[in-house]
């Protein structure tokens, strides 16, 4: 189960080339990435205000780590490419006061 989310960017390695493209992945409650999302996001509002506002969250995921999908015996996960660590993300402050 899925506690928050964010747009990440994930690395597509293809016989092309390489492609980066925004992801939205979700996070448990302890912040370890548990699913994403299978193709890249478009952006989205209802108005022009809630269009700037989706686009300046996906710009913000710039500022993290980029991921790929590394592919496991059964299943996949999600890596930092820098570090090879598991992705994950910091758990936000309202969610950190549930607990």
């Amino acid at each position: 189960m899925s506690a928050f989310w964010n747009y990440r960017v994930i690395e597509c390695p293809s016989e092309e080339g390489t492609l980066f493209q925004v992801h939205v992945v979700e996070y448990n409650i302890n912040g370890k990435a548990v699913n994403w999302s299978e193709t890249a996001e478009g952006s989205f509002g209802t108005t022009l205000e809630g269009l700037s506002q989706d686009l300046e969250r996906q710009k913000q995921a710039l500022d993290k780590p980029v991921l790929t999908v590394k592919r496991l015996a059964r299943g996949y996960e999600l890596i930092e490419v820098e570090s090879g660590e598991l992705a994950s993300s910091p758990v936000p402050e309202a969610l950190q006061e549930q607990n």
